[in-house]
């Protein structure tokens, strides 16, 4: 099964987003047999020449309404996700690439950079039948409205029959996406049209320590933040849901960064 990620060049933090894909891709080598592939908006550099030596296919691509959505952006003052949209809305392009490619065939899993894996998760994909998409519940995981879009299992085939009219609708509502993210499109468009996620698959660390985890996602605070987080300087959102098992994901996460090389 092919593995998605996806991040630009130009987002903050840059090389701490580059050793989280190190450790994504390192957990996926250790504990699954999924097929990389990394969305990548930017010139060639270190990451990715790091990724092609790893068995990562590179694939050069930008999200076809980047600079529509810059105007609106700039037009509305929602400007907070700039930074980062180039890479963040990456994951709208992956059924149009597995149809380029011929990967349309079969699901495939799409992840944000801030994950690892701590265990093979296919066995415990849901079976999507007639559904686009499987996704998990965000901060509260009873809440099954509000499903995060950091890890989703796609069907590839399905969504390419909505592709057009999804373009569309995030097209009308690029405002609320430069405010809320992709979730939006994903949340309002595909309402009723996913099915759940075993929240193993999507577990924050904020929700304590989960021996059955498959795939961590640091969602909220990330391990690079954690020296902020202990002087007080990073944002309350972050220092608040630093808790839970985040210490005891984060010594995991180091790791494996030391053997991601």
């Amino acid at each position: 099964m092919k593995w998605f990620f996806a991040l630009n060049d130009g987002a903050p933090h840059f090389a701490a987003y580059a050793d989280m894909v190190k450790v994504a891709v390192a957990s996926a080598r250790r504990h699954t047999r999924l097929e990389p592939v990394f969305l990548f908006d930017g010139e060639p550099n270190g990451l990715t020449a790091w990724c092609s030596r790893n068995g990562v296919t590179v694939v050069s691509c930008r999200w076809r309404l980047l600079e529509e959505y810059r105007q609106v952006a700039r037009e509305t003052g929602r400007t907070k996700l700039m930074d980062y949209a180039a890479g963040i809305f990456l994951r709208l392009e992956v059924p149009r690439i597995c149809a380029e490619r011929g990967w349309a065939g079969e699901p495939v899993l799409y992840t944000d950079c801030d994950i690892m894996f701590t265990g093979d998760p296919e066995p415990l994909f849901p079976d999507l039948g007639g559904r686009f998409l499987a996704v998990a519940p965000e901060e509260d995981p009873n809440d099954t409205e509000a499903i995060n879009s950091g890890v989703m299992l796609m069907h590839v085939a399905a969504m390419l029959g909505m592709e057009e009219a999804f373009g569309d609708f995030v097209r009308r509502n690029l405002a609320e996406c430069a405010e809320l993210t992709d979730q939006f499109a994903y949340r309002a468009f595909y309402r009723r049209g996913w099915e759940l996620l075993p929240l193993a698959l999507n577990w924050k660390p904020y929700w304590g320590e989960n021996p059955d985890a498959r795939i961590v996602h640091f969602h909220g605070p990330k391990p690079f933040l954690r020296e902020a987080i202990a002087r007080g300087e990073a944002a309350p959102v972050q220092r608040e849901m630093a808790r839970g098992a985040f210490g005891h994901y984060c010594a995991v996460w180091d790791r494996l960064l030391r053997d991601a090389g």
